[in-house]
């Protein structure tokens, strides 16, 4: 990896983590005002919802966006047909919502569904003005611009769901915080971006974007399919009451987990793209990124679920003390998700598309076997079958990876594997400390444990040389150094 690349990529890292946790800050403070003003069935309904629009978003922006960023050097023309394709898809697709939601308000038997739906799916044409801009900054490494984009839509679509929450319109606060965002998110990126369509449409281009991004398109709808069949699984077989303490769950446990693996699929994906010819420096690349962030998200997940119960209460209040146990086991499927994240990427990046397709297919089979066995006994069985999927998917990952770029499970777990037993080892003891909770301030003991827990990991890793604090410490002397040689410039001229 060039030093240039490196620099941008280290920047792209830092800026693309703090527009993702400023992002998910903010909605994490308007879930904590939200819980308190709505009811579980409110969110449900929306858990209902997403499972439509989520999938359909998926065919507009998972396939040739990704096209663009893994193309060395698409041009304008690239560019303007993706725009018009995605904008007429997003128009089909919000054609097709309109006309069967009266068939998904039947499905679920809830007869409200059929006005959500409607207002809802207009998300798909707002966001279809947006994917271009975003993909080019994000292909042209500009994390700073995406990350003040959207901490800015995120910040006035939750100012909107609380107003509207506090007047009483129950659900459609969090509608409108959706579609709030959307606008926003469109009206700042061409604010920033200095892209514009020009009145063009190539086939020559379509056609060679959609050998690549068809079958990621594909392959993301699979991807999102097996993971939103978890929410229509559980709001069919049970109820919208069940769905929104399994919603609430899985929204503060995205918090670390789906902001990691995002920020490493946005970064790693373009920076290994650009490196898919030198596979030498692609593997050394990889492994530096995979041990910084299992170096984060295994400590991160496993002091989560240490800290279940107190943080639920104290956030969401005793009426969401369901979504605790859920709210663990989810963060059981963190663990392995964002390395697996990051395998997909290597993938991704050297072009190999069927191979992810296939691997995809294969993987959410077995993954949707497992679920439905699971969800057959109860959510913590269907939530057990998530676990067994997840931990599969990773080794199947690595298996690949070894065949392209010789970085298979042994090598993955030699880099990662001490960090992974000592996050595990201070979550035991630091779990200990629950039997306290009948004695004191659960909250009190809650931040014990929390001190107890980062300054050991930090503690011991320093001592020991762990591979990830190392690699961390390296970052930020070079960070400071460089800042320090930077004024020192400024300061001679």
């Amino acid at each position: 990896m060039t030093e240039s690349l490196r620099n941008k990529t280290i920047s792209s890292m830092l800026w693309s983590t703090f527009g993702k946790f400023g992002t998910m800050g903010i909605q994490f403070v308007t879930n904590m005002v939200l819980a308190r003003l709505l009811m579980p069935s409110d969110y449900g309904v929306i858990g209902m919802l997403n499972i439509f629009i989520i999938l359909s978003e998926t065919f507009i922006v998972g396939g040739f966006g990704q096209a663009l960023i893994q193309k060395k050097n698409p041009t304008h023309i690239d560019y303007t047909t993706v725009f018009y394709w995605n904008l007429i898809a997003s128009i089909i697709l919000y054609g097709v919502l309109y006309a069967i939601s009266p068939t998904i308000a039947n499905f679920y038997q809830m007869p409200q569904l059929v006005s959500l739906t409607r207002i809802y799916g207009l998300i798909l044409i707002i966001s279809a003005f947006s994917i271009v801009q975003n993909n080019l900054l994000q292909k042209d490494l500009k994390f700073k611009t995406l990350s003040l984009r959207n901490i800015t839509a995120a910040f006035l679509g939750t100012v909107v769901s609380i107003i509207m929450a506090l007047k009483g319109y129950g659900v459609w606060s969090l509608v409108a915080s959706h579609l709030v965002n959307a606008i926003v998110s469109v009206i700042l990126l061409w604010k920033l971006s200095n892209w514009r369509p020009t009145w063009a449409f190539s086939w020559h281009s379509f056609k060679e974007l959609f050998s690549f991004g068809s079958l990621m398109a594909v392959s993301s709808f699979v991807d999102q399919f097996y993971k939103e069949m978890q929410g229509l699984i559980i709001g069919k077989w049970y109820s919208a009451t069940d769905l929104g303490y399994y919603s609430q769950a899985k929204k503060l446990e995205n918090i670390p987990t789906s902001s990691l693996s995002q920020i490493v699929s946005q970064v790693t994906f373009p920076v290994f793209s650009k490196l898919q010819d030198n596979k030498k420096q692609l593997k050394a690349g990889v492994r530096k990124c995979t041990i910084a962030v299992t170096y984060l998200n295994f400590p991160l997940n496993i002091l989560l679920i240490v800290i279940a119960a107190p943080l639920i209460n104290l956030l969401y209040g005793p009426n969401w003390e369901q979504s605790i146990i859920y709210f663990q086991l989810l963060n059981i499927v963190g663990l392995f998700y964002t390395i697996t994240t990051m395998n997909n990427s290597i993938i991704k990046s050297l072009g190999k598309s069927k191979i992810f397709l296939y691997m995809k297919i294969i993987q959410r089979i077995i993954g949707l076997i497992l679920i439905f066995i699971g969800a057959s006994y109860s959510i913590i069985g269907l939530l057990v079958g998530v676990i067994s999927s997840v931990v599969l998917n990773y080794i199947i990952t690595t298996f690949i990876n070894n065949k392209l770029l010789n970085y298979g499970l042994f090598e993955q777990l030699a880099d990662v594997g001490f960090s992974f037993i000592l996050a595990l080892i201070l979550g035991v003891i630091a779990y200990m400390f629950v039997s306290l909770y009948s004695v004191c301030n659960q909250y009190l003991i809650m931040l014990v444990q929390i001190a107890f827990y980062i300054l050991n990991y930090l503690f011991i890793s320093k001592i020991f040389k762990v591979k990830g604090f190392l690699l961390f410490e390296e970052i930020i002397k070079y960070r400071i150094f460089k800042k320090n040689d930077t004024n020192k410039t400024t300061f001679r001229n």
